[in-house]
């Protein structure tokens, strides 16, 4: 079930309806606890006068009912954030429930849910053009997304997270529905994990698994002696999804024609365009080994265009989602007083996309329609490891394009470097993060320093900052491959970070979990 947005005159009455039943069970079950009622029975008789009774029914009798069965969790949180840059600005304030919870049918069969409704009340109470600031980024950069965009914001929204069926047999599990699947082992790095899409409405600054979008997928897990064997059809067919239009975050964005009709061709949706994978994990030499295949689709659309050389015309663009093959392989082992991790993919058929100038033909057009397919590695390695009482996690990954051309925009190697930092500080009920992402080629980098407060084993405050450093893109539309998204962009000068360092905001957050 995909996600629904909300405007102001509709409801997603379905999801608000179960989110509403599931409170009210787990009121009663609560109630049912706090009203429990001690009976007196006359004594029994000694357990060996009740033999004959069939096991049978006495399993009945011990069978728990049906609201023993359903467990519930989730949290309440307010997530608030003011941009100290001008137009200096409240531009957050989102409320979010968010519930999960499993009913056991038995050991065997479990259903899963999750799923959150949020509203951001900062577009209740302040300007809409003062929260995104596009006038000062259409002031101080030359880059243009769409002319007119629309006044679009990521509020109010419900949706399933989660919702699928585990059932589970002898050396076999099967889990069908909703769900996600993490291929990787690096934290926060995609190289081999890419079968959930992005969704881009802050950017990369939530949790990884909260700007993950989950998809409809049928896994199959079998358990063999000597490893273990994944299998995956995904009819889902959904893609990276931009930040809304006109939103401070906005970068990815569908092209229109002159009458805002979108200009991008989406597959159709049907089996034959569904995406399939198979993984093989292993231990070797006590280091985990995987090895993965994935036919799917490249989440951002291919740029192709015609265009005259040297003219002042716009270019005629014909965005489209194409195929791709991803060979993969992972590993992670025990090395010194931490855990060496690495991954590895292969990708035979992705496009790049060719400069403006690219005329090597002399017929006064853009060759090969703007983009040339090549083959290229993407690879990763990291090491995790404790000092000073401090998880450090530095990481490092890189695309290199085999077949490299001089007229590529992206370049023949692209590097970036990952840093996670976290002090758990208990005896002063704190913890204190750091997130570091450099984009070496596009000379930019991104902070998130952030101090937690358990004030008690369920409420938590935790405060921090999203620091932009870098330059905005210049000429065209935007974004370019990048070893940490992989987007395709037709622009002189592409740039992701850079593009928000008028952004810095400070955030505060409060988190009840039950």
């Amino acid at each position: 079930m995909q996600g629904a947005r909300l405007n102001d005159a509709a409801v997603n009455r379905p999801l608000v309806l179960f989110l509403a039943i599931v409170i009210s069970v787990s009121v009663l079950r609560a109630a049912s606890a706090d009203d429990a009622v001690t009976l007196s029975f006359p004594d029994l008789p000694p357990p060996s006068e009740f033999d004959s009774v069939p096991a049978s029914s006495a399993d009945i009798r011990n069978e728990p009912g049906w609201l023993d069965r359903f467990t519930i969790g989730g949290y309440l949180k307010n997530e608030t954030a003011f941009r100290f840059s001008e137009p200096r600005s409240i531009t957050k304030i989102r409320n979010i429930v968010y519930l999960d919870g499993t009913y056991d049918f038995s050991d065997r069969y479990h259903f899963v849910f999750s799923g959150w409704a949020y509203h951001d009340l900062a577009y209740d109470l302040f300007d809409y053009q003062t929260i995104s600031a596009r006038f000062a980024r259409n002031q101080e950069q030359p880059l243009v997304f769409i002319d007119n965009l629309a006044q679009q914001k990521d509020s109010p929204v419900a949706e399933f997270r989660e919702l699928y069926l585990d059932m589970s047999f002898n050396h076999l599990d099967l889990r069908v529905g909703q769900q996600f699947v993490v291929w990787g082992v690096l934290e926060g790095v995609r190289v081999v994990d890419e079968i959930n899409p992005l969704n881009f409405r802050e950017l990369v600054l939530p949790d990884l698994l909260d700007y993950r979008i989950p998809l409809w997928t049928a896994k199959l897990d079998y358990y063999g002696a000597k490893g273990d064997w994944q299998f995956l059809w995904i009819p889902d067919l959904r893609f990276h999804k931009a930040a809304p239009l006109g939103s401070e975050w906005e970068l990815f964005q569908d092209i229109t024609d002159a009458n805002g009709n979108v200009l991008t061709h989406y597959p159709a949706r049907n089996f034959r365009n569904s995406e399939l994978g198979v993984r093989y994990s292993t231990r070797w030499f006590d280091t985990d080994l995987s090895f993965s295949y994935f036919y799917t689709w490249d989440d951002f659309p291919v740029l192709f265009r015609s265009e005259l050389i040297n003219s002042a015309e716009d270019p005629t663009f014909f965005p489209a989602y194409t195929r791709m093959n991803m060979y993969g392989a992972t590993a992670a082992r025990p090395l010194g007083s931490g855990v060496l991790k690495a991954e590895a993919a292969y990708v035979p058929d992705k496009y790049f996309g060719l400069r403006s100038d690219t005329d090597r033909n002399g017929d006064g057009f853009l060759d090969n329609r703007g983009a040339l397919r090549r083959q290229h590695i993407r690879w990763g390695l990291g090491y995790e490891f404790n000092h000073w009482g401090t998880d450090i996690s530095p990481a490092i990954t890189q695309w290199v394009i085999l077949d490299y051309d001089d007229h590529l925009i992206q370049d023949h190697f692209d590097t970036s470097f990952t840093l996670f930092l976290r002090k758990p500080m208990p005896e002063r009920s704190l913890t204190l993060q750091l997130l570091a992402i450099a984009l070496i080629n596009m000379h930019e980098l991104y902070l998130k320093p952030k101090i937690t407060l358990n004030v008690t084993d369920h409420f938590q405050i935790a405060s921090g900052f999203d620091l932009f450093f870098g330059s905005p893109s210049q000429l065209g539309i935007s974004g370019a491959s990048s070893p940490l998204l992989g987007s395709n962009a037709i622009v002189q000068n592409p740039q992701f970070f850079g593009n928000f360092s008028h952004n810095d905001r400070v955030f505060v957050e409060f988190r009840y979990t039950f």
